[in-house]
């Protein structure tokens, strides 16, 4: 019986990385001892203009288009993923990589996909591009792709020319499950992560004909940063079950104030256009609460403030997420069949399909900024004073959400909840 062709997407950063892989066949070992894997650079330039910066934040702005389709896309993708742990999640990378795997999909996979994103694969391509264009402008965020193909299997010129144009692929063909190619993987991974991410693989699966990489790495810093002097360093955050944690929290200020009848936030800056934003439930509510309302929010509820004084937990961690599950239960569902995908714009192979996508996230927040990154005024005057004068607190002292977000585009870069 002729083997299923298999789809192993990846994808990796240095909060967020994809991987996958199963035992190899001792048919396929033999090969691999027959013929070692030496890797083959076949990356070029796209011969095809790169749009202009303008053009693609239309694209972004549309807010019936790409625009409710993130944010949608966003908040399932977090509903689906949080199991009342602390947790993060990459909802770009994943969209990178399913970006590229969609430019290879033609019939009810395409469909799928794009329902997904709530806009075409070329509108996605157009934002993805926008944040990698944007990130040239300063060394906050990096984006990389990559595509690895089997030796002996075709793939079409014009999917390999969308990923340049749209995501500046580099194309590598090789025997994916030789040692010496996953080693070579595992160095790309390294170098695109800023050594942050050692590995991705161990083994790939003898039947994969093609692995997607997206690497993302964030460094923000704040543009106020906190004193570490005040740092309270047996501070207390609240569980959910009501116990108490110690851990350090530090305390200063934020840039804007958001609040509604179940939750109150903030956002504070980082250089360059990205702020952090944090989502608290009230009294009463839960983080699942709040996560179920934030695909219908069009616009924040932000309130005016004179002060906001923050109160938040220095944090680091890790997650890894299997999320084949995920994306069918999202809607994408043909993709993970070989009976019902169809990847025909990518190559003449038949019945390639998506076999595994697994996403690991690291973040690290601390008094300078976050690696995945107030203002007083005393008016002296006679006898005056100012009634409106309006202060704010935002204590972070139990579960809540949170986001890194490009400011000038309002895409969400990651996404996670902290459980303590």
């Amino acid at each position: 019986m002729k083997k299923l062709t298999a789809i192993i997407l990846v994808l990796v950063m240095a909060f967020s990385l994809i991987s996958c892989g199963e035992k190899a066949s001792d048919e396929k070992k033999d090969k691999i001892e027959e013929k070692p894997g030496k890797v083959e650079d076949l990356s070029k330039s796209s011969t095809q203009e790169t749009p202009k910066p303008e053009e693609l934040l239309k694209v972004i702005q549309n807010p019936d288009g790409f625009q409710k389709g993130y944010r949608n896309y966003n908040a399932k993708l977090l509903a689906e993923c949080y199991q009342g742990e602390t947790m993060m999640v990459s909802p770009l990378s994943l969209y990178a990589a399913l970006g590229m795997l969609g430019n290879g999909a033609s019939g009810e996979t395409l469909k799928e996909m794009e329902q997904l994103f709530g806009c075409s694969v070329e509108e996605a391509s157009k934002a993805v591009l926008y944040l990698m264009l944007r990130s040239e402008e300063a060394d906050v965020i990096r984006i990389a792709d990559s595509i690895w193909i089997e030796d002996d299997t075709p793939v079409n010129d014009a999917f390999l020319s969308r990923c340049g144009l749209y995501y500046r692929s580099s194309v590598m063909r090789a025997h994916l499950s030789a040692d010496s190619t996953i080693q070579k993987i595992n160095d790309w991974v390294n170098e695109h992560t800023k050594g942050r991410i050692e590995k991705i693989l161990d083994k790939i699966d003898d039947d994969a004909v093609m692995v997607l990489l997206n690497a993302i790495t964030f460094d923000g810093k704040w543009e106020e940063a906190f004193d570490s002097e005040v740092t309270n360093k047996d501070g207390a955050f609240y569980l959910a079950n009501g116990n108490r944690k110690t851990m350090e929290m530090m305390f200063g200020g934020a840039d804007r104030y958001f609040e509604d009848s179940d939750m109150i936030g903030m956002e504070k800056d980082y250089r360059d256009g990205y702020c952090f934003r944090a989502y608290l439930p009230k009294e009463g509510k839960t983080v699942r609460d709040i996560i179920g309302k934030l695909a219908e929010s069009q616009n924040l509820p932000y309130q005016g403030a004179s002060e906001i004084n923050l109160l938040m937990p220095k944090f680091k961690g890790e997650t890894t997420l299997p999320l084949e599950q995920t994306l069918q239960t999202m809607g994408m569902k043909a993709a993970f069949s070989p009976s019902s995908s169809d990847f025909s714009e990518m190559s003449s192979v038949p019945g390639i399909y998506v076999s595994k996508v697994l996403q690991k996230t690291y973040i690290k927040v601390d008094e300078e900024g976050t690696e995945a990154a107030a203002v007083t005024a005393i008016v002296a005057n006679t006898e005056s004073y100012d009634p409106q004068r309006i202060v704010r607190n935002v204590y972070l002292d139990h579960p809540f959400i949170y986001e890194i977000v490009d400011t000038n585009s309002g895409i969400t870069l990651f996404t996670g909840v902290f459980e303590g």
